[in-house]
């Protein structure tokens, strides 16, 4: 069978310019490899706007399928983290779906080649670096989220409660038309009214999540982030 070296491309959903290259140019520096060593037959997968913290992406499947049905003879990508983040991820990549099928790994920024021993060697440490990097990136992301509920904002993620809008501009919640069902419910439970009579007269679909609205200290002013009770804005 006529093999082709797979070019595999890939920015995260979050901008470009953080990922530092685009995917025009990533396509164009891997045809541009493939010219240079003479490869003439190449086929692009390119993943726009999937992390790297995982490999179920479109793109990255259908190459893996390719690879399983002996149509790839090299992955070619312009860096390591653009095959994955994960060092896991990174090693399975190589190990159980590449080598046993003769697929050499080539990564153009690291100078990496699987298919030479120093290679091999290499994709160990580079992939190790590269998972701690992203650890790093995690580990700021959550210290700048506990700033943030420190001085009263919400972290941002996940779902709003009940009863509120998130205001990205003042990085607040805001209480919107659902607010007065929420004091009606306080008012009913204070009456003595139990909680599936509650669901049932506002319209929830379930008891327990009228016990979840009311028993949310977001009601009362406050922001929990990770088990610690911070006061909101």
């Amino acid at each position: 069978m006529d093999k082709h070296a797979a070019l595999y491309c890939r920015v995260s959903t979050d901008a470009q310019y953080e990922e530092g290259y685009s995917i025009e140019a990533q396509q164009e520096m891997l045809i541009a490899y493939c010219v240079s060593r003479g490869i003439k037959k190449y086929e692009l997968y390119v993943d726009g706007g999937f992390s790297g913290s995982n490999i179920e992406r479109p793109e990255m499947t259908r190459m893996i399928a390719d690879i399983s049905l002996d149509k790839v003879s090299h992955v070619i990508v312009y860096k390591l983290d653009r095959l994955s983040r994960s060092q896991k991820d990174t090693l399975y990549l190589i190990e159980d779906v590449l080598m046993p099928h003769g697929v050499s790994f080539v990564s153009m920024n690291e100078n990496m080649d699987t298919a030479t021993p120093i290679g091999r060697a290499m994709l160990g440490i580079m992939s190790a670096f590269a998972q701690l990097e992203r650890e790093t990136i995690r580990e700021r992301t959550r210290m700048g989220m506990k700033e943030r509920v420190k001085n009263g904002l919400w972290p941002g993620g996940g779902k709003i409660p009940f009863g509120y809008d998130y205001d990205p501009g003042q990085g607040i919640l805001v209480p919107n038309s659902d607010a007065s069902t929420v004091r009606v419910m306080y008012d009913l439970y204070l009456k003595g009214w139990s909680m599936m009579r509650i669901a049932r007269y506002t319209g929830l679909k379930y008891e327990r999540l009228a016990e979840q609205i009311l028993r949310r200290k977001t009601n009362a002013g406050y922001i929990v982030y990770n088990g610690v009770e911070y006061k909101g804005r």
